[in-house]
């Protein structure tokens, strides 16, 4: 029942053709090891501090199971996402959640530092690796608002976690893509790959190129870190 419910969500916002090309492309040829991802960056200066959360909602930042709500925890058992969470837990990645002022889980963001090639890089660039609206919560721009708040995170010094941060989507993710927009990112590159080979990238035009893919460090681990709200 969650599946069609997510499916009929996703008709009513995109249509018939684009939940086509997002069942083909993102469903079907991923699984087989085909991808066409798009990367979007936003840096950070001069941004100014995030609005207030959408009414009604509460953020939170989580950085261990322990933190999590009895109804978050039946959420993700519902969707098969427990052992997800803590491997991304063990791995120093931070989770942004809002909840609704009855305690539901609407909205989730994983973001971490890019651990850049060059090991004596002074690099503070972030990257937002995964995220999820629940069908109920979605077209009240928890996503736009989420992601904005991570690039606007601040640390004990009141000084920017990261200063641009970057976030990758399916080209055919078309609602992802949105909501990404709207909180400000920008095109970098989009790149096809299959398994762990790129076959072909191209660089979108006006757009600041990050040299290194970006890949979440497993070992550096974040500041504390304080929220603009």
């Amino acid at each position: 029942m969650a599946v069609l419910n997510r499916l009929s969500v996703r008709i009513r916002r995109n249509g018939w053709i684009r939940t086509f090309t997002y069942a083909l492309f993102v469903v079907v040829l991923e699984r087989c090891g085909v991808s066409v991802t798009s990367e979007f960056q936003l840096s950070v200066s001069p941004l100014t501090p995030s609005n207030p959360p959408p009414d009604g909602f509460m953020p939170s930042l989580v950085t261990k199971m322990s933190q999590l709500t009895d109804r978050d925890r039946d959420f993700l058992r519902e969707y098969g996402e427990v052992e997800g969470f803590g491997r991304r837990f063990s791995k120093g990645k931070t989770c942004l959640v809002l909840r609704s002022l009855d305690g539901d889980l609407a909205c989730i963001c994983w973001f971490g530092p890019v651990q850049n090639s060059n090991a004596d890089s002074d690099s503070r660039d972030g990257m937002i690796d995964h995220c999820f609206t629940h069908s109920e919560y979605r077209g009240r721009g928890l996503y736009p608002w989420a992601l904005r708040h991570i690039v606007t995170l601040t640390d004990e010094t009141h000084e920017a976690v990261f200063s641009s941060v970057f976030i990758e989507c399916s080209r055919f993710n078309h609602s992802s893509a949105s909501g990404i927009r709207k909180a400000g990112f920008v095109p970098t590159r989009t790149y096809v790959t299959f398994g762990n080979r790129t076959l072909l990238a191209w660089q979108s035009r006006n757009t600041i190129r990050y040299e290194q893919h970006a890949v979440i460090s497993t070992c550096r681990q974040l500041p504390q870190i304080q929220s603009p709200v």
